[in-house]
């Protein structure tokens, strides 16, 4: 049985270990629960049932891996749908689901013409 060959004074590898002294923290390229409000028809399914709508007016938005939940609330009921990134994104695309942008973000939103 041969011996290993000893490893080098700065492994590559040493350079993955991480302070336990330092605080871990989750930097996200953006935000996961935000603003939005919906301006359009924006509809949803649960399970196998018919499509249902969601109301116009403030939602709060949380961004998942796969999916995004949407919250609002119906009267006196807080209500809520989960949909997939694709389908959040072309509702947000159609301007039927506009997301509020703060003013300390560096996203830029365009106001369309008005027509004179």
């Amino acid at each position: 049985m041969s011996a290993r060959p000893p490893l080098p004074p700065e492994h590559p590898a040493d350079e993955s270990v991480l302070d336990a002294s330092v605080a871990m923290q989750q930097v996200d390229d953006q935000p996961l629960d935000n603003s939005a409000f919906v301006c359009g028809d924006v509809s949803y399914r649960t399970g196998d049932g018919p499509m249902l709508q969601i109301p116009q007016g403030p939602i709060k938005v949380s961004v998942g891996d796969h999916d995004v939940t949407l919250g609002w609330e119906d009267e006196d009921n807080r209500m809520s749908a989960v949909m997939p990134r694709t389908e959040y994104a072309r509702f947000v695309g159609t301007g039927a689901i506009k997301p509020v942008v703060s003013a300390g973000s560096s996203a830029t939103t365009s106001v369309p013409p008005t027509a004179d």
